[in-house]
């Protein structure tokens, strides 16, 4: 999937998406406004996810701190005043790769119950 994605014929167009995404990420944190979402929202969650910017140059005592979405899943759901958290044990950063027929079902579930 990522391989097609990345050398298919949108490529370019797929890494213009990519870097606006990680100038968002970079610039523009959110996380102050989780609390203004309005709309029902869907987290689906691998709890094995280590993901974190910046966390190959970071000190050891900030690296030990960041990326553990088994504990980041639970608080973002709760600021979101809609959100539902669907978490997948052991699965890590794409649940949707790892196990997707878990986590198509999960998603489907998830979607008719909003």
């Amino acid at each position: 999937m990522l391989a097609g994605l990345n050398q298919g014929p949108g490529h370019l167009q797929v890494a213009w998406n990519s870097a606006l995404i990680y100038d968002m990420i970079f610039t523009q944190p959110v996380y102050y406004e989780f609390q203004d979402l309005q709309v029902p929202t869907l987290l689906l969650i691998g709890t094995s996810d280590t993901t974190a910017i910046g966390k190959d140059v970071a000190p050891a005592a900030v690296k030990a701190k960041i990326g553990h979405y088994e504990v980041l899943g639970k608080q973002v759901a709760k600021l979101i005043p809609r959100a539902t958290l669907v978490e997948f044990p052991g699965l890590g950063h794409a649940p949707q790769m790892e196990e997707p027929e878990q986590f198509h079902k999960a998603l489907l579930h998830g979607l008719n119950a909003l």
